[in-house]
């Protein structure tokens, strides 16, 4: 009798290690297909297992993992040019630094994403939408900066607020990443 009590209690946490193994599976495939650019480092963390709620290790878990995609390290560098056949009138003297956007900013945007593929330059997201991507200059205007094409970097949504956060907690920012791991809880 008392073996088939433990049994029945070892195959149940057996069934909550495999639950738990098949999430992390799942959020591991979620984060190559998504966020290819950053190496998450998916092992446990020994606080998450001891955790007993398969709910809260889960959401301990997803924190872990937001952490390292806030923490991850940027290094701005100067992109691709395009072919010159893609530029236009007046591309060359709207590229010089100046405070203010040059008025064929949405342009120079636009030609910036289909040169990247619509990927960003931070964690390899890719969108489908102009309109879903953030524009960042790799040498800011403030210090000489220009708006020429391979000082412009285009970023997924969530890469852009952390990197242009300046006052709120970086861990306060709602981001896209977040809500979907949230997901498979």
């Amino acid at each position: 009798m008392l073996d088939k009590l433990k049994n029945l209690l070892f195959q149940e946490d057996d069934k909550k290690d495999n639950k738990f193994n098949i999430f992390l599976g799942l959020v591991d495939s979620y984060l190559k297909r998504e966020h290819p650019k950053i190496k998450f480092d998916l092992s446990i963390i020994d606080e998450i297992l001891k955790e007993e709620n398969f709910k809260i290790r889960k959401t301990l878990f997803i924190d872990e993992v937001v952490r390292q995609f806030i923490d991850f390290e940027y290094l701005k560098k100067t992109q691709e040019s395009v072919k010159k056949e893609l530029l236009w009138n007046g591309y060359g003297i709207n590229s010089i630094p100046n405070l203010k956007k040059p008025q064929d900013f949405l342009r120079r945007k636009e030609v910036a994403f289909f040169r990247d593929k619509g990927t960003c330059d931070r964690c390899g997201n890719k969108m489908d939408k102009l309109s879903d991507a953030h524009t960042l200059l790799i040498l800011e205007a403030e210090n000489g900066g220009g708006y020429n094409l391979e000082n412009i970097a285009i970023l997924c949504f969530d890469c852009h607020k952390i990197l242009t956060n300046e006052s709120r907690n970086i861990f306060e920012i709602p981001l896209k990443i977040r809500d979907e791991l949230y997901n498979f809880v």
